[in-house]
């Protein structure tokens, strides 16, 4: 009881310091305080208001960040009207949008998503590099190469608003990913929600309903498998076909942890390891769709592999029972794309600095190959 006491006191002074301008992260912190105070309205209302277990998680759990109401208290969580942080934006709590919104999602509370890796005593291979950079690689649909964009952040450097709505407005559609949404310490759930996606990220004209690699496309134009100026492996996107596949809509193999050739459709990449793994000769459900974007570039993981005719595929099992690097036997260990990954260019198996032939053999068995 002391503990929570302890914490609750923490985070009202962490909260005061906030409104008041300083830079102070008042997210609980997993990784040196006491164990998870109660779920109470008291020890979390504060920001998750109005309080109650369904803002935690599903599509509708947007936090401070939408669902405004003349009795919510929302507002204040992330501007001060007369104390915000001198030379900012916004009456934001920080100077920049970044350090604004690290003042929540700091890498503590199984809510960050830059810096848990450093925590775990790990190094960074690949990011999107937040106020530091405005050059997307494969940017220019003309050549393939990079490109500048003016973003929102800082001397027109790409910042957590090019991706992210704060007000939860024009989102893409809600799908599964990977990471659990942390109550306390006991209560775990998968999210089915937006992430708050921005439908036109890095304010493209075209909007994008759903996250795939359209999304991903948006910026990265030059990636397409599309151009006629640039040969890209092939990945599935409205340029490619009609009704691509999505994150929330693939065909994925219909079990992990034993050799099958069967694949389901219709089903998300999200929270199991069964959409990496493709069968030789294609599955029905596969037949006229290439990979999404993300079925070569999500959180590093072991995959499985394919048979040596490529017809079955033994795919090791996803396993997630705390967030953000905690056990080490997770797989994929960490949650965070595409934020910031241990693996070489996102790639969802390889080294730190390079990827070798196994990547590609999780599609293309040697058996196959001409």
């Amino acid at each position: 009881m002391n503990r929570i006491r302890l914490v609750t006191c923490s985070f009202v002074v962490g909260m005061a310091l906030v409104l008041l301008g300083a830079g102070v992260a008042f997210a609980y912190d997993e990784t040196t305080s006491a164990p998870n105070p109660a779920m109470t309205e008291e020890n979390c209302g504060r920001c998750h208001n109005p309080f109650g277990f369904s803002i935690f998680h599903g599509a509708s759990a947007i936090g401070v960040h939408g669902g405004y109401t003349a009795t919510s208290y929302k507002c204040k969580g992330c501007h001060s009207v007369h104390a915000a942080a001198a030379g900012g934006q916004q009456l934001l709590a920080g100077v920049t949008v970044k350090a604004s919104c690290e003042t929540c999602h700091d890498g503590t509370g199984g809510g960050g998503v830059y810096g848990t890796i450093a925590a775990r005593g790990l190094t960074v291979a690949a990011d999107h590099s937040v106020e530091s950079t405005s050059v997307i690689p494969g940017g220019n649909a003309s050549t393939g190469g990079s490109a500048t964009m003016v973003l929102g952040g800082l001397n027109g450097t790409l910042t957590c608003t090019d991706c992210h709505t704060p007000h939860a407005s024009s989102m893409v559609a809600a799908f599964q990913g990977d990471r659990y949404r942390i109550a306390n310490s006991t209560t775990r759930v998968p999210q089915v929600k937006s992430r708050l996606l921005k439908q036109r990220p890095g304010g493209v004209t075209t909007a994008v309903a759903e996250y795939g690699s359209d999304w991903c496309l948006a910026c990265h134009k030059g990636r397409s498998s599309a151009l006629s100026t640039v040969h890209n492996h092939p990945a599935d996107s409205k340029a490619t076909t009609s009704v691509p596949f999505v994150y929330d809509r693939v065909a994925r193999l219909d079990v992990a942890g034993a050799w099958t050739g069967t694949t389901v459709a219709s089903q998300t990449l999200g929270f199991n390891n069964q959409g990496y793994l493709m069968p030789y000769p294609r599955t029905p459900q596969q037949a006229g769709h290439a990979p999404i974007c993300q079925q070569c570039h999500e959180d590093a993981r072991s995959l499985g592999s394919l048979s040596t005719t490529g017809t079955q595929a033994l795919v090791t099992p996803f396993l997630v029972t705390m967030p953000d690097g905690v056990e080490t036997s997770s797989n994929p260990r960490f949650q965070n794309f595409p934020h910031e990954t241990t693996n070489y260019r996102m790639l969802v198996e390889a080294g730190a600095t390079s990827f070798n032939d196994d990547l590609c053999l999780n599609c293309h068995p040697t058996s196959q190959l001409p």
